[in-house]
């Protein structure tokens, strides 16, 4: 920014570029934003006023072009990017006169991939928050799927297995994907909607045979399409209908055999956008989707608990990128040839042969042409002009190799005198004479192949390309491939990594791995505290049998929120070349994240996360990532040994000194480059990796015995103590509350149901009131369980008096307290007792408010309670019901959290 105006800079080799915007200034205190783009010589800069009198214009980009004639960044995964400023100790370029910004920078995107600006290396200065920036509007329940993802839903409650139906919306060009898909655990029983060739395909089997069927037309046209698949018993109808036109297609199939029912359990999965199984199509889906209903059950496929790649919004316009992976072609707008013309692309592949670009024009006998090809190896430029004479311009492999998944530049250039350029890559040009200078008219332009009719007409044969192609630029404007005037088996917007498969290193000898395992020691169990802190004198209200739980020394809680984690500081240069990682964990969760460590732009990164119950270690070091589980539960909520050893390209996951899994790195990749950072239990709120899928925050308890590098630990968030023996529950240390409910209104009927175990003789377990005289509470007092609710004239109050020891007895007691309009009945282990007011016409409970549990915060009215001391014991199975709907409180997911450990509680002593 200078004088308020935005500079948009650039230098790739020969000389530096710069356009200002010149329309706007923004330092008037308003968001705006920013875009630039830079493609070959040509940078473009647009500012959107986001607020303010100008907020909503669209504005006039600027450009301009560097010095000719280089133009590759030469930057790559190893380069820094600076937001705000420059640090002082690094040489920036003469032309860049700024080094500091003042102000806030919100979401900030690089190649349309997200920068976490939370996710920093170095930081230097006063940084902090600031106030969140506009975001643009998306339709809710929009969601794009990236081709490397998918998202699993669960089954819908009510399950119908003779009569099913899915429908959804869907936006996409993917030629060949999978769109959903359900089967039963042993597979025999399955659904499956895919795309073949852009043609909508079901699949089914309910065990006695496969129904399947093809709809007519292509469906990947861009354009949103409504799909609704309904079954009856053996038959399926599958009906698409294109919004915008309202044209309809239906196909029918049934299965084979005598089977009707597709048997479904609850807890099966049902998959969105791809599934790596036999029966269905390998590659996953591009594309957008939204309104998806199971059943007539509807889905938000981000509020899925197994999700990767799925972002909220759709954009597929503006795409830039097409593949081919098998014989196809992509037909665009032709052009006009004329002296001072340039067209550049890019392109990668591993084939030596193939069409990269055709263009045609002109009358058949006397047809003009371009055609650029790949010929064993060899790159050919050929130039027809109508008169019969063929130009061609030949690169060949002995200047370098070409097919080699590598990304490459293509620059054709019309000059002056009656010649063209071909430049690729930054290499010196290579000229061919032409018969004269007249515009050359190239009515259709092709990538990848050509049509069996082009082919016929125009004598050339179809030779098809198999790879990508991006940023076709013709005098530096870009085409945009997601308005194609027709293609076939084109991937547009999509281009998978085309590196040659990896080459496997030597193996270690197997006394190489015994060795390994000797190094991690039998597996023992935790420590426990030898000397415990004496508790404070019980106050007055404490039962005689309480006893402060024991806890463990250096072992930590984690998953009381989302969120909740652990961060270690290490020196990132030790973990290089060797990584040692050992601790202990205990748990009963079926998944949930350990430890994740990784680069500013995670393309290295270490991961253990828990999989199915399984210990399973992930870790990429720069070069393809590679993951394995071993094959053995330890949910079972016992200490469990981990112990992670890294040398080089090799690795060894080991659990409690017996079970192992050994991976090795792919293509030679030796050094882990990370930031000296360790996050231990889960992730910060604002931190996010694609790398390691959606992260379920975990119980996980990490010993003493914590080691990695000498890593120390520098932050942690919700995090709790580890006591020597747990139950299930959720320990209230008597010091504070639980805001589990935002706003709840009481009304006319509702029911409380809950068990708890308390060391005190008084304490509040549940209470929701207005600021007036309307509330509901449920406290102990003076060793009684009183149930209170006032309609607004006057409290009703049921009571319960235990015997014998009472409460404090050591063990759980259930309690179910019902509000019917002007009566109350309370249950506690099975005795009843009720209560009844007068007045029968004030039968409501009027609340609006939060519902507080183990207590509630200073300053806040609780009309149904006579005592403000805090509970102190355990609380489990928190449910409240409604109208026949039950709530189950989940006391992890609490808006507040003040003196309360969720998800364990310390056993009562034997």
């Amino acid at each position: 920014m200078r004088k308020g105006k935005v500079n948009f800079l650039w230098d790739v080799g020969s000389g530096v570029g710069r356009v200002e915007y010149p329309h706007h200034t923004i330092n008037d205190g308003n968001w705006h934003r920013i875009e630039a783009s830079r493609n070959g010589l040509n940078g473009t800069i647009s500012v959107y006023p986001l607020e303010g009198s100008m907020a909503g214009r669209m504005p006039t980009p600027a450009s301009a072009n560097s010095p000719t004639a280089f133009t590759i960044l030469d930057v790559d995964q190893n380069a820094y990017l600076f937001v705000g400023g420059i640090l002082g100790t690094v040489k920036k370029a003469d032309a860049v006169r700024t080094t500091t910004f003042t102000g806030c920078i919100g979401e900030t995107f690089l190649d349309g991939k997200p920068i976490g600006l939370w996710n920093y290396r170095e930081r230097h200065g006063d940084c902090k928050g600031c106030v969140v920036s506009p975001q643009r509007s998306d339709s809710e329940g929009t969601v794009q799927l990236d081709g490397e993802g998918y998202a699993a839903v669960r089954r819908p409650t009510r399950w119908n297995p003779n009569i099913s139906s899915v429908t959804f919306k869907f936006r996409t060009f993917s030629s060949e994907s999978l769109l959903m898909y359900l089967a039963t655990e042993d597979m025999k029983d399955f659904m499956s909607l895919e795309l073949s060739e852009g043609k909508v395909k079901v699949n089914f089997d309910l065990g006695s045979g496969v129904g399947s069927a093809v709809s007519a037309n292509r469906h990947n046209d861009g354009r949103w399409k409504s799909l609704t698949m309904s079954r009856n018993k053996k038959q399926a109808t599958v009906t698409i209908v294109d919004i915008d036109s309202g044209a309809e297609e239906k196909i029918v199939t049934s299965s084979q055999g005598s089977a009707a029912g597709l048997n479904l359990r609850e807890n099966q999965k049902i998959y969105f956008g791809g599934l790596t199984l036999m029966k269905v199509t390998l590659k996953r889906y591009a594309g957008c989707l939204r309104e998806i209903e199971i059943s007539r059950t509807p889905y938000s496929l981000l509020s899925s608990s197994d999700y990767t790649g799925v972002t909220k919004g759709c954009n597929v316009e503006n795409l830039y990128t097409v593949s081919f992976s098998k014989p196809g072609y992509m037909e665009l707008g032709g052009l006009s040839l004329a002296v001072g013309t340039e067209i550049s692309l890019s392109f990668s592949t591993l084939a030596d042969t193939g069409t990269i670009m055709l263009a045609v024009g002109g009358r058949r006998r006397r047809q003009s042409g371009e055609v650029v090809l790949l010929n064993k190896g060899s790159l050919e430029v050929l130039l027809f002009t109508g008169s019969h004479s063929l130009r061609r311009v030949i690169r060949r492999p002995e200047h370098g190799v070409l097919n080699d998944g590598m990304e490459h530049s293509l620059r054709i250039e019309r000059l002056p005198g009656r010649s063209f350029a071909v430049q690729v890559d930054e290499e010196p040009k290579r000229e061919a004479a032409l018969p004269n200078d007249q515009p050359v008219s190239l009515q259709r332009i092709f990538l990848g192949g050509i049509p069996a009719a082009v082919e016929q007409t125009s004598n050339r044969a179809n030779v098809p390309f198999q790879g990508c192609i991006w940023n076709l630029m013709v005098n530096a404007v870009l085409s945009d491939f997601s308005l194609p005037v027709s293609f076939e088996n084109a991937e547009i917007g999509q281009c998978p990594n085309l590196a040659p498969p990896p080459h496997l290193p030597y193996l270690p000898e197997q006394e190489e791995l015994e060795k390994e395992k000797e190094e991690s020691k039998p597996f023992s169990p935790p420590r426990i505290p030898t000397t415990v802190t004496p508790a404070p004198a019980p106050p007055t209200d404490s039962c005689a049998s309480a006893v402060a739980p024991t806890e463990l020394e250096k072992a930590y809680q984690f998953g009381l929120t989302r969120n909740s984690h652990m961060r270690f500081a290490f020196d990132d240069t030790k973990v290089r070349e060797r990584l040692i990682l050992e601790f202990e964990l205990r748990t009963k969760e079926e998944s949930g994240l350990v430890l994740y460590m990784a680069r500013i732009n995670h393309a290295d990164f270490v991961t253990i996360q828990i999989k199915d119950g399984q210990v399973c270690l992930g870790y990429d070091l720069g070069h393809g990532n590679i993951s394995g589980c071993v094959p053995f539960s330890i949910n079972d909520g016992n200490w469990h040994k981990i112990r992670v050893s890294r040398n080089k390209q090799r690795c060894l996951l080991i659990v409690d000194g017996r079970y192992s899994k050994q991976m090795i790195s792919p293509k030679k990749a030796d050094l882990l480059d990370v930031v000296g950072m360790l996050y231990v239990g889960g992730l910060p709120q604002n931190y996010t990796s694609k790398r390691i899928g959606p992260v379920n925050d975990t119980y996980i308890a990490v010993v003493e015995d914590f080691k990695l590098n000498m890593a120390t630990p520098t932050s942690s968030h919700m995090i709790g103590r580890c006591f020597v023996a747990t139950e299930a529950g959720t320990y209230f240390e008597g010091t504070g509350y639980l805001k589990a409910v935002s706003s709840y209104r009481v009304g006319l009927d509702v029911s409380i149901a809950l068990e708890f175990r308390t060391s005190r003789t008084s304490g509040v377990l549940l209470a929701v009131s207005n600021q007036a005289n309307d509330g509901l509470g449920l406290e102990i007092v003076e060793g009684k369980l009183l149930f209170h609710v006032d309609n607004g004239a006057g409290r009703i109050t049921a009571e319960h008096t235990p015997e014998g020891e009472g409460f404090c007895d050591g063990q759980w007691h259930s309690v179910t307290a019902k509000k019917l309009r002007h009566r109350v009945e309370l249950l506690v282990d099975d005795n009843q007792s009720q209560a009844e007011s007068p007045n029968a016409r004030s039968n409501t409970c009027d609340t609006n408010d939060p519902i507080y549990v183990g207590g509630y915060p200073d300053g806040v009215r609780q009309a149904a309670l006579s005592t403000r001391t805090s509970f102190k014991g355990c609380l489990r199975n928190l449910k409240i019901t409604k109208a026949s709907k039950t709530m189950e409180v989940q006391f992890n997911k609490a808006l507040e959290i003040k003196g309360v450990q969720p998800l364990s509680c310390p056993a009562v002593a034997a």
